[in-house]
């Protein structure tokens, strides 16, 4: 394994979850409402969406790029309905705090651990944005040209996934320490304004189209 090409992909990984989006937004609301396990979860949903359009940038730059581009309206739009929907449930989330505490040690249900992770997923796969992040930071990195047979493309990704959870998880855990110093009604508060911040995002993307 090239250790220098691993880092690469930490870097370059890190670089493409850090700006802040309604990934971000969600993941951070999930933590202090839900806790810290769900937030994970959203976390590593988005991580492993990073890490897959990591990989098509690398096997297939022309190929993805030229399919992105041609159906840049559709998944744009299936992107912003999917905020929409993220939205407005985040607007009438509830708090599940008192729920947790009640029994620290018992395992998060399932279904919500699944939604979290394939919301946080779905988000990131349907923004056309990030494939062309990747192509173009894969480029400044000069990826391409020092990938030369599968292991070593396969160490740029697992680079990417290790770079993109680490930076949720570094995330999750700075909105873990907020947590405990929210109020019931201040956790509503945040939930509906998280949710307005998504709805926002949606409608942008579905303006965006006009």
């Amino acid at each position: 394994m090239d250790f220098a090409l691993l880092i690469t992909g930490v870097i370059v990984g890190f670089c493409v979850a850090a700006p802040v989006g309604p990934v971000a937004v969600l993941c951070v609301q999930r933590t202090l409402v839900d806790g810290r396990i769900v937030g994970l979860g959203t976390g590593l949903g988005a991580a492993v969406g990073d890490t897959v359009f990591g990989a098509l940038a690398i096997f297939s730059v022309a190929a993805v790029e030229v399919l992105i581009l041609d159906h840049r309206i559709a998944v744009q739009a299936v992107g912003g309905l999917v905020l929409l929907g993220l939205g407005a449930r985040s607007i009438l989330k509830r708090d599940n705090r008192k729920a947790e505490e009640k029994s620290a040690r018992q395992a998060v249900d399932h279904v919500t651990l699944l939604h979290s992770f394939g919301s946080a997923f779905a988000v990131t796969i349907v923004n056309p944005i990030t494939i062309l992040a990747f192509i173009s930071i894969f480029a400044a990195f000069r990826v391409s040209e020092n990938t030369d047979g599968l292991l070593n493309s396969w160490t740029v990704i697992f680079g990417v996934f290790v770079g993109a959870a680490g930076w949720w998880f570094l995330l999750v855990s700075i909105a873990s320490v907020f947590r405990q110093k929210f109020t019931n009604k201040g956790l509503r508060w945040m939930s509906a304004i998280s949710g307005v911040v998504i709805l926002g995002f949606g409608l942008y993307a579905l303006l965006a189209l006009v």
